[in-house]
């Protein structure tokens, strides 16, 4: 270290046999559960299994060191922590940020990827998923190339406060007043931390997974055990050992993603505070011997390189080749193995131990650590900007496959302007050329409404008409059966309609897209399941919607329903080039008989024929013979996408559909 360091490393605390063994339980769990979450599908808990390690081995590594002043303890923490967690996860995002770039489309679930690896660097990738994803078992989480550094966020956070609770009872080595002060302080923040866990898991369970208040308690008893069981007499640690093995075991196969982490991640986290109490109490029993096997310590030193990297090989296989066969899957075990040697040989081990970056002056060598985490979190921000332009995927050309896509206006220019609106979004159209008087559309309905977006502006230019879109997952004007409505939908759909209703005049046009038509899959799903028909239809929600639709008509506007749209069986953004076409996922292609399609929609077309004939003043709107030959309805017509997913339209689907539409408006 430094000369200028007043922190010296006393006698080292002894290492402990058997935790790499029990690292590589741990990391183990988490991999199997990643490749397949059915064959441990509560292997997840082994994130928790390592937060109750490190909060007992980083405060074991700190029994030994005399110390000198605070700063000069910090420095020292943190330099240590700093070479044992950063050089590995600089290499991981710049890596697979790159290859992300490189590989995975352009879509919703992808345009946070990189900006989670930009958070990473700073500690916060926890906070930016919460925000961004809501759930650590959500798509948005499951496709996103960086969601395993969330742990390492609670981590640095709880590093923040280890060294003021650890420079407190090293001060204190005597036991007596003052130091109980201190341990009491630490048992206290714990268990408000497990009551945390708790409220936030039944009012908000994402918190509860992903941020350090709920996971306080997990590092903090590996603390308390290092510091409360110096004096500790273990009987009986054959039995105990067994049992708290079982326990780990029993929690990977029988947690619920549901009742997660309370109270599933009690009986692991405790499990494992008692192997450790045996592994350092009670030395030399069989829990040392199995948990010390050669492979096991292997994979155990190699834990944390194996958990960033194993998750990339995950993602990226899911993006490309996919991950749906037994083949594939040795396939992914053993290139996360690869990438993890080569991580720990030649990034871990290498820098932790280096002599001339344990040598620098503490300024020094933390404002070189802070200057790499933004040159890597700048590179993740650049390259996601550079992606339409050295991206490999298809869906990067945001003119044909974007159905937001802004063109280029030529003659009446379109202003566009769009602001939150409750669950939704409220994007507003005005055409440069428009009069005052002119006729106005507007569009309320789900995601369908906003994914005719490009079509939208090709109207408003085309008819000088100023456009109104309202839109929000999931929130159709019109209900036919009892598919149930995602949270804050009627809300939306209220207040919408009552700015429709205030802002519309004699002529005016209000045009109600939907997603009425069964889906093959859900977007994600890797297997096409057997029709299971379409929902029951509800005539209460009908007669809602009727009288949704009356009071519209009341103000003299023309209603068009959007008639129900084929759908295809695969997301075609997610198989449009050669590395990812052959996947399982894909493999359903896009090739729908048009007698199928017909099919397929026929109960919610013929429930919309009826509303149409109860109420004279709404028109109905087919698309499907646009989208449609004689005898099938692909998602390709002469190389060019016409859906982006499995039901949206793409660019080039809306603008097919433009004329089509101008002649109704005509009509």
């Amino acid at each position: 270290m430094a000369g200028d360091a007043a922190t010296r490393a006393g006698a080292r605390a002894g290492h402990i046999a058997g935790i790499d063994g029990l690292r590589a339980l741990a990391v183990l769990a988490v991999v199997v559960f990643h490749l397949d979450a059915g064959w441990l599908p509560g292997g997840f808990v082994g994130v928790d299994v390592f937060f109750v390690i490190s909060g007992f081995v980083v405060a074991h590594s700190v029994a030994g060191v005399r110390v000198q002043s605070f700063g000069a303890y910090c420095a020292w923490f943190y330099r240590r922590r700093f070479l044992r967690i950063l050089p590995a996860l600089y290499v991981y995002v710049l890596v697979v940020a790159l290859a992300g770039v490189l590989l995975l489309p352009t879509a919703e679930v992808t345009r946070f990827v990189e900006l989670t690896g930009a958070a990473a660097m700073f500690g916060v990738s926890n906070v930016a998923l919460l925000w961004k994803a809501g759930d650590y078992f959500a798509t948005a989480t499951a496709y996103n190339s960086f969601t395993q550094t969330w742990s390492l966020g609670v981590e640095e956070q709880y590093y923040l406060l280890f060294p003021a609770v650890s420079w407190w009872l090293l001060r204190r080595p005597e036991w007596g007043r003052a130091r109980w002060w201190g341990i009491g302080a630490v048992g206290l923040a714990c268990a408000l931390s497990l009551g945390a866990a708790w409220w936030f898991t039944v009012h908000w369970r994402a918190f509860a997974f992903f941020l350090l208040p709920a996971r306080l308690w997990e590092l903090g008893i590996g603390l308390l055990l290092r510091w409360l069981g110096a004096r500790l007499v273990l009987r009986g640690g054959a039995l105990w050992s067994g049992v708290a093995l079982a326990g780990v075991l029993l929690s990977f196969v029988v947690t619920r993603e549901d009742a997660f982490p309370w109270p599933g991640a009690l009986l692991p986290c405790f499990a494992t505070l008692v192997m450790l109490a045996v592994l350092w109490r009670a030395p030399g029993g069989w829990l040392g011997r199995v948990l010390g096997v050669g492979v096991l310590r292997w994979v155990g030193a190699i834990s944390y390189s194996l958990y960033l990297w194993h998750w990339g090989v995950v993602v990226l296989m899911r993006w490309t080749i996919g991950l749906d066969t037994l083949a594939l899957k040795a396939l992914a075990a053993g290139l996360m193995l690869a990438l993890a040697g080569a991580s720990y040989r030649w990034v871990e081990v290498p820098l932790r131990r280096d002599r001339r970056l344990m040598a620098l002056r503490a300024p020094v060598f933390f404002a070189g650590a802070a200057g790499v985490a933004v040159v890597v979190a700048a590179a993740c921000v650049g390259l996601l900007y550079a992606k339409p332009w050295i991206g490999l995927a298809a869906s990067n050309e945001a003119a044909v496959w974007n159905p937001a896509f802004v063109p280029v206006d030529r003659g009446c220019a379109v202003a566009r302007s769009s602001a939150d609106f409750g669950s939704g979004w409220r994007i507003a159209y005005r055409p440069a050329c428009a009069g005052a008087g002119a006729r106005r559309l507007f569009v309320v309905g789900d995601s369908h409404a906003g994914a005719y977006a490009l079509l939208l502006h090709d109207v408003a230019r085309a008819r000088a008409m100023p456009v109104d879109l309202y839109t929000a997952g999931g929130c159709r004007v019109i209900d036919i059966d009892d598919a149930v409505l995602p949270s804050g939908c009627a809300g939306f759909r209220d207040r919408a309609l009552a700015e429709v209703r205030a802002a519309a005049r004699p002529g005016d046009v209000v045009f109600l897209p939907g997603l009425y038509t069964p889906l093959y899959r859900k977007l994600w799903d890797v297997a096409v399941p057997p029709d299971a028909g379409e929902l029951p239809l509800d005539p209460a929600r009908i007669a809602a919607s009727e009288a949704r639709l009356r009071a519209l008509l009341g103000r003299g506007v023309t209603i068009i329903v959007e008639a129900p749209k084929p759908v295809m069986p695969t997301a075609l953004f997610r198989c449009a080039d050669w590395f990812n076409r052959g996947s399982g996922y894909c493999r359903p292609g896009w090739h729908v008989p048009r007698a199928e399609a017909e099919a397929r929609r026929s109960q919610p077309l013929a429930a919309l024929v009826a509303i149409r004939r109860d109420l004279p003043g709404v028109r109905l709107w087919d698309a499907l013979p646009v989208l449609c030959g004689v005898q099938f309805c692909d998602g390709y017509r002469d190389g060019i996408p016409l859906y982006y997913d499995t039901h949206h339209l793409s660019a080039a689907g809306n603008r097919l559909l433009v004329p089509r539409f101008l002649g109704v408006l005509a009509r």
